[in-house]
């Protein structure tokens, strides 16, 4: 069951990354304001806001991938959702290629709202 369960979840990264390649290519520069979400509990209920902000940080430090809920619409941040956790619910700017077809954006910059300025979150992962 392990190998199976690898293997899909091997399968899926594999789609991703080629969904993200593809993506890349109609896609636009953008920055788009907006709440850092979990797609997990966002899909399954439309759980948001403060009061899942600690749930979403799980789900994101676990691989759930992350994404940004702006005007009523969501897009999946093509990035290690590892690094934003800890700003689960929290107001982000991001900057990056946006494909609307596809609903994803891949970020070249990405800012947390503290207070009344902006602070930029590092992408890479800490071993």
């Amino acid at each position: 069951m392990r190998k199976f369960t690898a293997s899909i979840m091997a399968l899926a990264l594999v789609a991703g990354l080629a969904t993200a390649v593809w993506a890349q290519a109609k896609a636009e520069d953008k920055t788009i304001e907006g709440e850092l979400i979990d797609l997990s509990c966002y899909s399954k209920n439309a759980a948001s806001g403060d009061k899942h902000a600690s749930c979403g940080e799980k789900c994101m430090k676990n691989g759930v991938p992350a994404g940004i809920l702006s005007e009523g619409k969501v897009l999946t941040i093509a990035t290690s959702p590892v690094p934003l956790a800890s700003y689960a619910g929290r107001t982000i700017r991001v900057v990056g290629k946006a494909n609307e077809d596809t609903h994803t954006i891949v970020p070249t910059k990405v800012e947390v709202k503290k207070d009344d300025k902006w602070e930029e979150v590092s992408l890479k992962e800490k071993h």
